[in-house]
């Protein structure tokens, strides 16, 4: 008698926090009750949990893989080295945290001794949420990039839609971005699960009277893994794809002030193999300094969102006080000072709160409020500014969403939004 998979997830890439039911049984039929089904996770080659089931009246067993693994992927806020964050880079950085190789092993204890490791099942998982009317089963395909003929799979780890019109076989995924906005996409880089191919990455930058130039360069000598590379740590990568983020390119959008929109596509040596991403050159119509937020997103990627409203920052101050004596009781002399504190705080905290104003905004960029209020990790940067004496200007700085919910409109009528939320930033602030 010896342990089985009757079936489990597939064997590829997939989102960590969803149902991963995998269901056991034994080869010999019905088990007797002293009976128990071993189960053994491991992350790589460590095990991380050890559990005994016991069957049920079918003589079966079922394990849901996502409650013990959910909480150990995670979208990177850092490049690789941990040197910056992710949103700093200018061409590509390999996951530190993003993926994760996890093995199921399966076997029995008879009443008396353990027998492990009878059957064994290996699953890929990055960051990322799957719902329950996604299905059971859910397929992660459409973002692998495999495919060389249109359609092209949208392979991008992003929630914006990819149904905008480029040319007769090709959808856009499209970005609206100021000159010194940054950030980044994501995707996986992989040939031995999922026989990905995308070895180049390609960029052609245009103007009003059309293409200005475009390149396309190895993956591997923007600092990516190659593809058969075995360290599934690294196989989710990151690329600089705002205008700020884009130092990987021959043609930059700073050498070219007249620049109107650009697109990034995976390719196979000269071949596409995703979907293009566009980026169009949007300043916005506000003088007031653009805020971007950062949202890890429930793909494996970072989503973002841009408010040029008039943003408020709100500093909250508390703090306890005793009453101190006045003048030096240990003196040769009592004196005291006009000066002198009869009333000393301590235990000072404060907390930085900013409230974030978005007018006129289309209704993906509406949608993805969805995506941010659900997310965990949230961050936020004024990007534009000569501030720098403010310490939180220029810089990517984790907040919170204070916001907890927010009506979305999603009638076909309502196509113009403006919108406001409320974030604190997510660091003590030492007094």
């Amino acid at each position: 008698m010896a342990a089985q998979f009757d079936s489990n997830p597939a064997e590829l890439y997939t989102l960590a926090n969803q149902i991963l039911i995998y269901a056991i049984s034994d080869d010999g039929g019905t088990v007797a009750s002293t009976h128990r089904f071993i189960v053994q996770v491991f992350e790589n080659t460590t095990e991380i949990a050890k559990l005994y089931l016991t069957a049920n009246t079918n003589s079966k067993a079922f394990f849901d893989l996502s409650s013990i693994v959910r909480e150990r992927v995670k979208v990177d806020s850092n490049d690789y080295a941990q040197s910056e964050t992710v949103h700093d880079i200018e061409d590509v950085t390999p996951s530190k945290y993003g993926t994760r190789k996890f093995q199921v092993k399966v076997g029995t204890y008879d009443g008396s001794s353990e027998t492990l490791a009878e059957a064994t099942k290996t699953i890929y998982l990055v960051d990322g949420t799957f719902q329950i009317r996604d299905s059971q089963v859910p397929s992660f395909g459409n973002y692998y990039p495999t495919t060389l003929a249109a359609p092209y799979n949208k392979s991008w780890l992003t929630e914006r839609w990819a149904d905008k019109y480029q040319q007769a076989t090709n959808d856009t995924v499209d970005y609206y971005f100021a000159d010194e906005d940054e950030g980044v996409a994501a995707w996986i880089h992989d040939s031995n699960i999922i026989s990905g191919i995308d070895d180049k990455v390609y960029l052609a930058l245009f103007n009003d009277s059309g293409m200005i130039g475009y390149s396309d360069h190895t993956i591997t000598s923007l600092g990516g893994e190659a593809l058969t590379s075995t360290d599934y740590d690294k196989k989710v990568h990151y690329i600089g794809i705002a205008p700020a983020s884009v130092g990987w390119a021959s043609n930059l959008p700073s050498a070219n002030p007249d620049w109107t929109y650009y697109l990034i596509r995976l390719q196979d040596n000269r071949d596409q193999c995703s979907k293009y991403l566009r980026v169009y050159r949007d300043c916005g119509t506000s003088k007031n300094q653009r805020v971007q937020i950062a949202y890890a997103n429930r793909l494996g990627g970072w989503d973002y969102l841009a408010f040029e409203g008039n943003a408020e920052k709100t500093e909250t101050v508390q703090n306890k006080t005793y009453n101190k004596a006045l003048g030096d009781w240990d003196a040769s002399t009592f004196t005291f000072l006009k000066s002198a504190r009869t009333v000393q705080p301590y235990q000072i905290t404060a907390k930085t709160k900013y409230k974030l104003k978005a007018y006129g905004w289309n209704k993906e960029n509406y949608y993805q409020l969805q995506g941010l209020l659900q997310s965990e990790n949230v961050m936020m940067r004024y990007s534009s500014g000569d501030d720098k004496e403010l310490n939180d200007r220029k810089s990517w700085l984790p907040v919170v969403v204070t916001t907890k919910s927010s009506v979305i409109r999603d009638k076909e009528q309502s196509q113009i939004f403006d919108v406001s939320i409320e974030v604190e930033l997510a660091q003590d602030i030492r007094c």
